[in-house]
């Protein structure tokens, strides 16, 4: 059976641009939320048209969920110095679903392959630290069918399986059908109750819609 942990993931409250200035040179990190990399291409695509005067649009993502996929570039900088650090950066946090591009301007003064890691990497974690954290749940959708008199008893046993009342929908007809989330740390439970309850009677129908 999988565990709790198998299933909570970690990403970007919200969207955040932070900038900072460095010897001269002005560096502005940016959170964007992604959950798949086309959508992080996309929305790096769109920084760096928005910024294609900047001196370097260095920038790393890391997606997906219970798979994660990552990349980093560092757009012109000495290598190593900017796209890992900010990629760093997001590792440190436990996070996925993230875009981070730091754009550098810059400002005349020469800051060394040390310098720049700490310039990148610092935008990168104070422009993560800004956007917050917020801890998702993966969950695998489920519809069924009950009648009327069985649908307290249902609502009942779902509290075991630790739906959200607001994510769980209804529509009341000549039966109930209802359907909700469940989190897949739960899908084994999940199954094993709904198949005694089909068995007494008390579901008409079930599926896992996904």
């Amino acid at each position: 059976m999988k565990s709790k942990k198998d299933d909570i993931f970690r990403e970007p409250r919200e969207e955040a641009d932070l900038e900072e200035t460095i010897k001269k040179s002005r560096f502005i990190g940016r959170v964007r939320v992604a959950h798949s990399e086309t959508e992080a291409r996309e929305k790096l695509r769109e920084l760096s048209e928005q910024y294609r005067n900047a001196t370097h649009n260095c920038w790393a993502y890391r997606v997906g969920f219970p798979q994660m996929r990552e990349y980093y570039s560092d757009d012109g900088e000495p290598s190593g110095s900017a796209g890992k650090p900010i990629l760093g950066a997001i590792l440190r946090e436990d996070l996925t679903n993230a875009l981070v591009v730091v754009t550098r301007y810059y400002g005349g003064i020469k800051l060394g392959v040390r310098g720049l890691i700490d310039a990148y990497g610092g935008s990168a974690s104070g422009a993560l630290r800004k956007a917050g954290v917020a801890v998702k749940q993966m969950a695998r959708p489920l519809s069924l069918e009950v009648q009327y008199h069985a649908h307290q008893k249902l609502l009942y046993y779902l509290k075991d399986l630790q739906v959200p009342e607001q994510l769980l929908e209804q529509e009341f007809g000549a039966t109930v059908r209802m359907s909700f989330p469940v989190p897949l740390s739960l899908e084994e439970e999940a199954e094993v109750l709904l198949k005694g309850l089909q068995g007494q009677g008390v579901l008409l129908f079930w599926q896992w819609d996904a």
